[in-house]
């Protein structure tokens, strides 16, 4: 669903400080988060913004209703609460996907979301069930920019899912890595680490997954935090043609009403109609830049293949502003920026594709029906091949067994917070909008000009708000009027040239 990649790039900035006034209070030292924990957490170095950070590893079955058999070990870093007291209840962070890893999210200046949170707060990052650390089921399909007809080729090739589900089923039981036994797993973290209540916060695939969590252990929650909202009924991948399109839709309004973009692109709609009528005939070729032997070659490359990165560059304000310009390149024959935008955004990088497939093929894709597609897909750009060929590839992956009720929206007291943009490629806000029906003490916030990111001064103040006073209506949420879109390109930005 995410791109961790495109996330990390927005999601935490400008962190604010402060500690939980009236919340009960324990001493905050790294020592004390070991004594607690009933397994080994030794310091680690995750870089300057991270400092003092806890890891280790903690097992647990592969197969949890039976006992028995192979255990995986799930790589968890804690950052321990900075101030001199703190609140006993921690922040558990989710990461996006399906598939990626949440320990990523706690390195570098990934963190610094957190800052002022984890002032009052331990951190707790613990790498889901066959991602990262925690027996990544990491597979190749077509996500290595070095081999460019494959990146740029057919979307999940069956020859491809086949071998990468041979290969992990030698180590693995792929029927095993859904999301209701992953957030048993996080929950057993829980109380192996010595936590009463929590807070939990997760992005995109995140969302979805800790609504499972609020279903599967409702009283081991404080607070909820969605960003980018995902519930338990959206059919990935069914929901990326219309948010793509919205996406789409809001870039080229807004260009056209940007003096400097308008004037640099004045015919942009018509230059993208252009663009996709080419691939009406078949694949298109290109010329792109070969960056490991730095000379041009060509490319055939299809439709499916151009609308699934052009989507992935819709995703976030922060790569959607070079949309209009690698349009206007594309309609002057000049693929070259939307090669860079590709790699820039690859969606596979970062994701665990063995686990991104048992989750998908056994708790969304299987409840896709003939007319989700037509209602889904009509007047998109997007069209339907991006959902047949997940199809297709998922009946050649082994299906989870899930809950009867699984699809059903998940109803809850807690506090939620939601964060939706209305520019979201990904998870529009009308995800948001049903998932709150069954929040009475929910709030969805939406954010104009803001797409399936999180992060910057307004978003990080709202968190750091809502896990302080453990309400969403006792937010702020004033300063998501001010949000604005970043200055659209006019030019490829430096930072997604091709070297």
């Amino acid at each position: 669903m995410i791109s961790i990649s495109i996330f990390l790039s927005f999601f935490f900035a400008n962190g604010l400080t402060s500690f939980a006034s009236g919340a009960p209070t324990v001493t905050s030292q790294p020592e004390m988060v070991q004594e607690r924990a009933k397994f080994p957490l030794k310091p680690c170095a995750l870089g300057s913004y991270t400092p003092g950070g806890l890891c280790g590893t903690f097992p647990v079955w592969e197969d949890r209703n039976a006992g028995t058999g192979r255990k995986i070990n799930l790589n968890i870093v804690i950052l321990p609460a900075t101030g001199a007291s703190h609140a006993a209840d921690p922040v558990f962070w989710l990461a996006g996907g399906p598939g990626g890893a949440a320990t990523e999210d706690a390195l570098g200046n990934a963190s610094a979301l957190f800052d002022g949170v984890r002032e009052a707060r331990d951190l707790v990052f613990v790498d889901q069930r066959g991602t990262g650390g925690s027996h990544g089921l990491q597979c190749d399909l077509n996500d290595d920019p070095k081999d460019l007809p494959n990146f740029f080729g057919a979307l999940f090739p069956l020859d491809k899912v086949r071998a990468c589900r041979e290969r992990l089923e030698k180590n693995a039981n792929l029927k095993l890595y859904t999301t209701p036994i992953a957030m048993d797993d996080l929950d057993e973290v829980r109380e192996a680490l010595g936590y009463g209540k929590i807070n939990l916060a997760g992005v995109s695939y995140g969302t979805f997954a800790a609504q499972i969590y609020m279903r599967r252990h409702p009283t081991h929650l404080r607070t909820v935090f969605l960003a980018g909202v995902a519930p338990p009924n959206m059919k990935l991948p069914l929901l990326f043609p219309r948010a793509a399109q919205l996406a789409l839709d809001e870039a080229l309004k807004d260009c056209a009403a940007d003096q400097n973009c308008h004037t640099a692109f004045p015919d942009l709609k018509k230059e993208f109609d252009a663009v996709m009528s080419r691939f009406d005939k078949g694949s298109v070729r290109m010329s792109l830049l070969d960056t490991s032997r730095k000379e041009k070659v060509q490319i055939n490359v299809l439709r499916e293949s151009f609308v699934e990165h052009l989507r992935l560059e819709l995703y976030s304000t922060g790569t959607a502003r070079v949309v209009p310009y690698l349009i206007h390149r594309a309609f002057a024959g000049d693929y070259v920026p939307f090669e860079a935008m590709a790699f820039a955004s690859n969606a596979g990088g970062g994701v665990a594709r063995g686990m991104y497939m048992t989750v998908t093929c056994s708790e969304t894709v299987p409840f896709i029906t003939a007319a989700d597609i037509l209602r889904e897909t009509q007047g998109t750009f997007v069209g339907d091949k991006r959902i047949r060929v997940h199809m297709e590839a998922c009946k050649q992956w082994p299906r989870g067994d899930i809950p009867a009720d699984y699809t059903e929206l998940v109803k809850s007291n807690l506090p939620v917070l939601m964060i939706s943009g209305k520019a979201d490629g990904a998870t529009p806000p009308w995800y948001g909008e049903a998932a709150l029906k069954n929040f009475p003490n929910g709030r969805q916030v939406k954010i104009p000009h803001y797409g399936h990111q999180v992060g910057g001064p307004c978003v990080s103040g709202m968190f750091k708000s809502f896990i302080e006073k453990g309400s969403a209506e006792a937010v702020d949420a004033s300063c998501a009027a001010e949000v604005r879109r970043p200055p659209f390109a006019t030019e490829l930005p430096s930072q997604f040239g091709l070297r």
